[in-house]
Parts: structure tokens; C-alpha cells; sequence
């Protein structure tokens, strides 16, 4: 990295392309524990041994591998992040990312013609790979921040609506071991969700059932109901959703909702702006809510005692009670 920030962004997308076509080929999972020369890399993923190590090399220079003369090995970055199977992964997310970028290249034409850019619609192996992006992420610092930062004592039954992987729900329920949830999300999404519920360990806790959030009132009733990288609806929409959980609450109950919201005039992250944009270019005609939105929406709905709070650098937080 240099100390211009402004030109190691514009160079940002070369990095990405490096790290995402490594991952693709496997490099870095087939490196894990062995050294290999480029040559025998290049065998294994059916490469030209010639252009994969430019490719190596320059992970060598970003400080993904390291080379000696016994051949090329994971540094240690790698080995946490990179490797297929490792607990904070981030190889699905570099895939949606690679997917989405023809996306981000029509930014300008979105913005001056308010067209959203043509995209293949996320469904079979798309559908899977972005609810496993989704868990890589909340992986990082994020399940267990909500897990710590939320007081469900209390509560004995939880929902989590729009529950994509579940990772939020797994890691709440391993903090507070009285709870059983019950997640809800479409059947193509839970195909997964059951997958990392079953690898969980707490499948005699958490159940799943297939329904969609927006087609009316949520069944069944809970003590803590929560919504998390969901409730990115316009207005008229959101406030629908809102009046449904509060009717699936139990007297006294808490409403949690986390997300990656802009805070324009505030303390407003990146990562939240950035979030807004990609909305926008998958549909320009939306509007995403901000922090003060969702705190705006959730006194109207009914819930007291709402408070609002930075759950990481990325992500927000909400909590009401009915």
C-alpha cells in the first residue's frame, strides 16, 4: 500500500481480480499444509504454468503466499481466510463480488438514467453461494457481536425472519442456551440453512419453515423476533413487515433488527453507503432506508423503547420492545 489512499483505490479492482481468480483455481486450498512450484499448481488446475505464475507472484506481492525454492505456501492471512472450509472463509464472497462487478460497471448509466443494470437472476447455485457469502461475513465479527450485545435472558423462543444461512440465530442460541428458533426464509435458501443448522450441532433447537415476510402475517408467536440483513424495503413495505412482527410478539417482547444502513449527516460507515448503492443498481427505482428511517418506522409501528447502536463498523443495530 502507498500514503496516496485515493490511488490505491483505483487500483483496488486489480487486487480483487487477483485474490478471486486464485480462489477459483484453488490455489490457496490446494497449498494448505504443502509447498508446491508452479508447474505442479499448474497441472492440478489446469493452468499455463507460465501466466499462473504471474498470477502467484503477484499473490506473493500482496502478501497472500510466500515463495522459496521449495516452491510457493500460504502465508498465514491465507490460511485463515482463503482455504475452503475454514471457519471465516471468504471465498463465497469473492464470488458474488466477481458476479456482481458487471453490475458496479454500469454505476455511471444507473445514475444518469436511472436504469438498473441487466443481471441474471440469483437462483439454484447463485441462491446457495450468496447465502454462503452471507455466512462468511457474518462470521467476521458479526453473529457474535449481536450474540453479546443483546440481553435475551429471558426469552424462550425466538424467530428469525428472513433467516438466510442462520448464522445469527445459531450463535444466539449457543449464547443463550434456553432458547429454541425457529427461521424462516424461502424453500431455496433453507435447502442451505438446514445444511449449516445440521453442522451447528443444536438441530433439536432450531427449526426451519418456509414462508415469505412480505406476503402477509408471520404464524406463530415468540419473545424475541429477529430480522437481520432483511428489512431493506421502501416504506410503505417495511411498515407492513413491522406491524407483522409486532403481532407476532408476545406481550413485552423484542424486536431486533441489524443491518448495513447508511447514516447520511451522521456518523455514516462506508461499508453502509456502499450497501445502498448496490440496492440502487439492483433496482434504482427503491428507496433504502437509512438509520434514521428504521429508528422513524419502528416508533410508528408501535415499539417503545427503541434504541439504535453501531453493532461493528459495518452493521447497525435496532431494538424495540412491544
Amino acid at each position: 500500500m502507498s500514503d496516496n489512499p485515493v490511488l490505491d483505490t483505483v487500483f483496488h479492482s486489480w487486487r480483487t481480480s487477483v485474490i478471486t481468480t486464485a480462489c477459483r483455481l484453488g490455489v490457496f486450498s490446494r497449498l494448505e499444509g504443502c509447498r508446491m512450484s508452479a508447474e505442479e499448481l499448474a497441472r492440478d488446475t489446469g493452468s499455463v504454468p507460465r501466466l499462473l505464475e504471474a498470477l502467484l507472484d503477484a499473490c506473493v506481492a500482496m502478501g497472500l503466499l510466500r515463495h522459496e525454492e521449495e516452491g510457493y505456501f500460504n502465508s498465514h492471512q491465507s490460511s485463515a481466510y482463503l482455504v475452503e472450509g475454514r471457519p471465516l472463509y471468504l471465498g463465497h464472497i469473492l464470488e458474488v463480488q466477481a458476479r456482481e462487478a458487471a453490475r458496479w460497471d454500469r454505476l455511471l448509466d444507473m445514475v444518469k438514467t436511472g436504469e438498473a443494470p441487466a443481471v441474471p437472476d440469483e437462483v439454484g447455485e447463485q441462491d446457495r453461494v450468496f447465502t454462503l457469502a452471507m455466512n462468511d461475513l457474518g462470521a467476521h465479527d458479526e453473529a457474535e457481536a449481536l450474540a453479546t450485545a443483546v440481553d435475551l435472558s429471558r426469552c424462550r423462543t425466538l424467530l428469525d425472519i428472513g433467516c438466510g444461512s442462520g448464522i445469527y440465530a445459531i450463535a444466539i442460541c449457543r449464547h443463550f442456551p434456553r432458547i429454541d428458533a425457529t427461521l424462516i426464509d424461502r424453500e431455496p435458501v433453507l435447502r442451505t440453512t438446514n445444511a449449516l443448522i445440521d453442522a451447528s450441532g443444536l438441530a433439536d433447537r432450531i427449526h426451519t419453515r418456509p414462508d415469505d415476510m412480505t406476503e402477509g402475517a408471520i404464524p406463530g408467536k415468540a419473545d424475541a423476533v429477529l430480522l437481520s440483513d432483511s428489512l431493506y424495503f421502501d416504506r410503505d413495505v417495511s411498515m407492513r413487515v413491522l406491524e407483522s412482527l409486532r403481532a407476532a410478539l408476545n406481550p413485552g417482547g423484542t424486536l431486533i433488527i441489524r443491518g448495513y444502513y447508511p447514516d447520511p449527516g451522521g456518523s455514516e460507515s462506508l461499508f453502509g453507503a456502499l450497501f445502498r448503492l448496490n440496492l440502487l443498481l439492483s433496482n434504482p427505482e427503491r428507496i433504502p432506508p437509512t438509520v434514521r428511517d428504521i429508528s422513524g418506522q419502528l416508533a410508528e409501528a408501535g415499539f417503545r423503547n427503541v434504541r439504535r447502536f453501531a453493532l461493528t463498523e459495518r452493521s447497525s443495530c435496532f431494538i424495540g420492545t412491544t
